[in-house]
């Protein structure tokens, strides 16, 4: 059937209603299956004089080029941290938390993105004998603020080594508060979970008096926690003119994870793996170039994206082209090859489907037609009623367009109803005077073209 041969109207109303089938689609497809990236993206970091908070102003900016604003809340620490995520506190749909702190189990609806780097349980004291265990008893030791990661990992060390308990006291700072405090002598030992670059770290590594205590048993507490790595700090690593740290220093350490929201959009995964793998690709103090991110120490569940892009890198498009041009392709992809799928059976059987219907117009009165030649050849009935359904018949067909392609079978209906005509006539005429049409019926009478 060729579209010349479709009315107007039923053209423009089969297109408007293919049209409004498209747009549904579309919409669902958009809103419930690609829906697009979000612009803003909050992050809860860490003190913002910690190493988290200025790794995540990093991010921003690299997010900031893409066109997505990377909104951040500094918080106490990892604790905090994981807690704003797990209740989406203020939108928090990212989070940096460190390795130990939490599980999959307590804190579902979390995945994770991979680890980004080593961090690290320095432990800084007034003393240079002093190398952990029973010789910080009885010490007063900062542990970190509550909620922070140090102070969780400090609280695990303590009760591990049996330093929780009186005389050693337990002081909760951290940071740069608690350099400052080790450094007036307020404090005898402060424990630090932090990257090598966060400023209370790199402030009493240089700071005369002040000693990096090694971690001598690091090996047990590996078997003990098994979130904890052990890692070695070499000779003049921190700083190599003044030869800081002196001896090759072994060291506990935890990784730095990227966890998110199960709902993040695989779009926003992307990004920032490809942030993190600019700030921490190239490697530092603790690991090597390319080692991070990586997926490891999955305490939470691996995004499905996380995990496509560990293992393909970044989509094709968005290798070669700006992020929200690829993201709109991909996003016009999605929708037009399930529709090119959906349309082509549509468009092949929509001539088959208009066609019978076209058809069916023509085909349903022959039922009709046949009762009705059943009556004048049985002679049962009513040859006047008979004589009025087979006008109403003939009026609707005077009434019924067909395209070009089916009208000879019109015409053929036109016939038949015409062979019908001459049995209703001969079985008036054999009925004799006085039988067939009257009053109303006059014109069927004329029709039948009685003798």
């Amino acid at each position: 059937m060729r579209l010349s041969e479709v009315s107007p109207a039923k053209l423009v109303a089969g297109l408007l209603a293919l049209a409004l089938l498209l747009v549904g689609i579309v919409w669902l497809t958009a809103r419930h299956f690609a829906p697009p990236p979000p612009t803003v993206v909050v992050m809860s970091t860490g003190a913002e004089d910690g190493a988290y908070h200025a790794f995540a102003l990093r991010y921003r900016d690299i997010l900031a080029h893409h066109g997505v604003t990377l909104q951040l809340r500094p918080s106490s620490g990892s604790v905090e941290n994981l807690e704003r995520l797990a209740k989406r506190e203020g939108g928090v749909s990212i989070a940096l938390v460190q390795g130990g702190i939490g599980h999959a189990a307590s804190t579902p609806g979390i995945v994770t993105l991979g680890s980004l780097f080593y961090e690290p349980l320095w432990v800084f004291a007034r003393e240079d004998r002093l190398v952990g265990g029973a010789d910080l008893r009885g010490k007063r030791i900062a542990i970190g603020v509550p909620g922070s990661g140090t102070h969780a990992v400090a609280m695990q060390q303590a009760k591990i080594s049996g330093l929780d308990e009186p005389p050693t006291e337990l002081v909760e700072i951290g940071g740069l508060a608690a350099a400052a405090a080790l450094q007036k002598g307020e404090v005898d030992v402060a424990f630090f979970v932090s990257a090598p670059e966060a400023p209370a770290i790199q402030q009493l590594a240089r700071t005369a008096g002040i000693y990096l205590m090694p971690s001598k048993r690091a090996d047990a507490y590996t078997r003990r926690l098994s979130f904890m790595h052990k890692r070695v700090l070499p000779e003049g690593t921190i700083d190599i003119a003044r030869n800081i740290p002196p001896a090759e220093t072994p060291l506990l350490a935890v990784t730095a994870n990227l966890l998110a929201s199960e709902t993040i959009h695989p779009a926003i995964v992307d990004l920032m793996l490809e942030a993190a793998k600019q700030v921490h690709g190239a490697g530092g103090m603790f690991d090597d170039a390319g080692e991070f991110p990586a997926a490891r120490d999955l305490e939470f569940p691996l995004s499905p994206d996380a995990e496509r892009y560990y293992k393909q890198g970044p989509p094709f498009l968005r290798r070669y082209l700006p992020f929200w041009a690829a993201v709109w392709i991909e996003r016009t992809l999605f929708f037009v090859v399930p529709l090119l799928a959906l349309l082509i059976p549509i468009l092949h059987y929509l001539p088959v489907a208009w066609r019978w219907r076209t058809r069916r117009k023509v085909y349903r009165w022959y039922g009709e037609l046949k009762a009705i030649e059943r009556a004048a050849r049985s002679h049962e009935g009513d040859p006047a009623r008979q004589i009025a359904r087979l006008d109403a018949i003939e009026e609707r067909l005077d009434r019924t367009w067909v395209p070009l392609g089916i009208a000879s079978e019109l015409y053929t209906l036109r016939q038949h109803v015409g062979m019908v005509r001459e049995s209703l006539r001969q079985w008036v005429h054999a009925a004799g005077p006085g039988v067939g049409p009257s009053g109303d019926q006059a014109a069927s009478e004329r029709r039948v073209s009685l003798p």
